[in-house]
């Protein structure tokens, strides 16, 4: 794969936490992979962090329960 911004082969990516926002309220962690070059930086993706989403979902269930 190539970085679209360098144009350099990228054999892994670095990541980046940043908060998600809906309309300018933040909501969720999410994560940007960006280009692993430190005189690039360009971002590739960005999403939603996945172990955040789990330990949330998580920790309302267990809210949930004790509250039954």
């Amino acid at each position: 794969m190539k970085c679209p911004k360098c144009e350099r082969n990228i054999f892994h990516c670095e990541i980046k936490g940043l908060p998600v926002h809906v309309n300018g309220i933040p909501r969720w962690e999410g994560i940007a992979h960006v280009c692993p070059f430190e005189d690039c930086q360009a971002v590739l993706s960005v999403a939603i962090d996945p172990i955040a989403i789990k330990s949330d979902i998580v920790k309302e269930i267990l809210e949930n329960l004790r509250k039954q």
